[in-house]
């Protein structure tokens, strides 16, 4: 990917959402994210600061490497933390993928906040980045993520295994996506 198009996504901004490139500044908020317990049940368990912080590493690393990757998220009018998510490379049932990811703290919740960024996740990987296709998934208990992918678009594919867990994995094809956006 070229640098310009990597400077785009390096903030992005949706109705409700400011969507920035994560930084080690970031960590504190991270932190605070992966030490929720209600939030972290979803997303494979509570983690620690020394976590947290190669967490932090390995997605500004993938930034570098590849011109996307993870946001951090703020509310765009008061500019509080609430989440992070975005576009990146994974290896999930076994084979290398591109995925969306997301995951907010809870007093964000039930706002359609996942969904907007889901969707600015699935635009950026097909409009700016050019990739094929898109994977998402999630703990096969985890309704609400599975109710954002559909809304965005994703089928469900297969069941997997994922950290341990057993995972719902979904697909959308850039074909479908562009089809979808031109009705």
């Amino acid at each position: 990917m070229d640098a310009a198009r990597a400077t785009v996504l390096g903030s992005v901004r949706t109705a409700r959402l400011l969507l920035q490139r994560i930084t080690l500044g970031d960590l504190p908020d991270i932190e605070r994210m992966h030490a929720n317990a209600q939030l972290m049940a979803t997303l494979g368990g509570l983690r620690s600061a020394a976590q947290s912080r190669n967490f932090v590493d390995a997605w500004i690393a993938h930034w570098n490497e590849h011109g996307f990757g993870l946001w951090i998220a703020r509310d765009a009018e008061t500019g509080a933390f609430a989440g992070r998510g975005g576009v990146q490379h994974t290896v999930v049932g076994g084979r290398a993928e591109v995925e969306v990811a997301y995951g907010f703290m809870p007093a964000f919740w039930g706002r359609g906040l996942a969904t907007e960024m889901a969707a600015a996740s699935v635009r950026a990987g097909f409009e700016t980045i050019g990739l094929a296709d898109l994977v998402c998934f999630t703990l096969a208990t985890n309704r609400a993520s599975q109710h954002v992918m559909q809304k965005v678009g994703f089928k469900f594919e297969r069941e997997v295994e994922h950290a341990g867990l057993p995972h719902l994995l979904y697909r959308l094809a850039a074909t479908q996506w562009h089809d979808a956006a031109h009705r």
